[in-house]
């Protein structure tokens, strides 16, 4: 700062006289009065400032080929700087979707792990950050300025969107790339984009498939680790409910991943695997069956052992369902209670000693959804118009299992009071509630009914607008 003026911009002469200049140009008055030599009063002057590069970060190199391939070519997918977003904006963004994800769950881990609230806070995603970096970075943004109609914020966040969609693009380009954890929670938090804030109808659906192929590329002994363990099983019900909507049959079915899904399980977690079982059996009942009725004009002598053999399959399935929950009943602390306490459509609710118990019974109820929906859409409508000799499933009709069907769907709605009071409040549901209460919307018709109108209604007055909103998109 030397020769550099302060707050006064009055003469050298006079600064140093300390007296008062009065910064006539090209010399003051006061100087020319008393015969001193003048240099005129000094103008302001502008220091650019420029930031030092830390020492530290002149000794980094790039350790390996996998951060270039996930960084992308940033010449190519340079990040748009956050300049209309202040630090503190995208911080309360950050904080935002915490609040609405699952809490540990692969998205919120990652989240954790990368610390990118620290680099959020420096107001710009650099070039070299990594992929799922941007993908979650863009997630908070779309999230925050969509649901609070900050229109710049929801700009400033498909921005980086793009050009985490090119990453990621870029990064597929590598035949290894399926290796890696990063790219597979760079998808599913693309698919909850789609899923909180939809493009169009099930466009999320796309992505889940795409998580499915990406997972068929690995071999699951590999990845036996607690945290690669977590991570499958969540990746897991988004695949499994893709496949239920599609009617695919899931990857999820074969042995080497069911056993794989079991590793570092809790006890608990053990019996929600068990439904997650049934479920991803089915979804190969359910391929077999649509393959089948796809042909209507096929040979019915043919066709109608091949459907026998589906029923039974679906049986043995709802056997296994129904085995289940007596084994859980008998658990004291998995008690179901009901009462009439809360207003609802429904003569009374079910009320549990704690959460996860509240978790574990909707879940059950959509398994057996899915398997009762399988076995009603085996059924004639009439089955008195085949033979005796080649219809040989049971005599129960198709009105039956659909009035069962919905039944469970009630069930499920029932649940939901109870779970809501009992569950972290700062913290979304887990996928097996969404994934309930998703099937229970769709076996209601939604708004069409008393009960789809009040589970919405309950979600609204309970903050979980996000929930609601991802029941509507379906």
């Amino acid at each position: 700062m030397v020769n550099i003026g302060g707050r006064s911009k009055g003469c050298s002469t006079c600064r140093k006289r300390r007296v008062k200049c009065d910064e006539n140009r090209p010399v003051c008055n006061r100087c020319q009065r008393c015969g001193f030599d003048c240099q005129g009063a000094k103008d302001i002057a502008f220091v650019e400032g420029r930031i030092v590069e830390s020492r530290r970060t002149n000794k980094r190199t790039t350790t390996s080929k996998r951060h270039d391939i996930i960084s992308g070519d940033s010449a190519n997918h340079q990040i748009p700087h956050l300049t209309s977003l202040r630090g503190m904006e995208i911080e309360i963004c950050i904080c935002y979707l915490r609040k609405h994800l699952l809490h540990g769950g692969p998205v919120d881990l990652a989240l954790e792990e990368a610390q990118l609230s620290d680099k959020a806070m420096m107001g710009t995603a650099t070039a070299n950050s990594q992929v799922f970096h941007q993908s979650i970075l863009s997630f908070a943004l779309i999230l925050f300025g969509s649901r609070h109609r900050q229109d710049h914020i929801t700009h400033q966040g498909y921005e980086i969107h793009g050009v985490a969609l090119k990453r990621l693009n870029h990064a597929l380009s590598d035949s290894k790339c399926f290796s890696h954890d990063e790219i597979i929670i760079s998808v599913v938090t693309l698919t909850l984009v789609e899923s909180f804030v939809p493009s169009g109808p099930r466009h999320y659906l796309k992505h889940m498939r795409g998580l499915e192929r990406l997972l068929e590329l690995r071999d699951p002994s590999l990845y036996t680790s607690s945290k690669s363990s977590k991570l499958h099983r969540s990746v897991g019900y988004m695949i499994l409910f893709a496949s239920l909507i599609t009617g695919r049959a899931s990857l999820l079915e074969k042995e080497e991943w069911k056993t794989a899904l079991r590793l570092n399980c809790s006890d608990e977690e053990m019996k929600t695997q068990d439904l997650f079982d049934v479920l991803a059996d089915c979804t190969i009942i359910a391929s077999e069956r649509d393959n089948m009725l796809a042909n209507p004009e096929s040979n019915l002598k043919i066709a109608m052992p091949q459907l026998d053999a589906i029923d039974q399959k679906a049986l043995a399935l709802l056997t296994r369902l129904r085995a289940w929950k007596m084994s859980w009943e008998r658990e004291g602390k998995t008690s179901l209670y009901e009462t009439s306490e809360e207003p609802s459509p429904f003569l009374s609710i079910f009320k549990f000693p704690n959460e996860s118990a509240a978790t574990m019974f909707m879940f059950y109820n959509t398994a057996l959804i899915y398997v009762l929906r399988v076995l009603a859409s085996l059924r004639p409508e009439n089955p008195l118009i085949y033979p005796n000799q080649s219809y040989t499933r049971s005599s129960l009709p198709k009105v039956a299992y659909i009035t069962e069907e919905r039944l469970a769907a009630v069930d499920i709605c029932r649940c939901l009071p109870q779970y809501l009071v009992q569950k972290p409040p700062d913290s979304g549901p887990p996928p097996t509630v969404h994934f309930a209460l998703t099937t229970a919307w769709m076996t209601l018709h939604g708004k069409e009914s008393a009960e789809g109108r009040w589970m919405m209604d309950l979600l609204n007055s309970k903050s979980q607008v996000a929930v609601a909103k991802g029941l509507l998109a379906e």
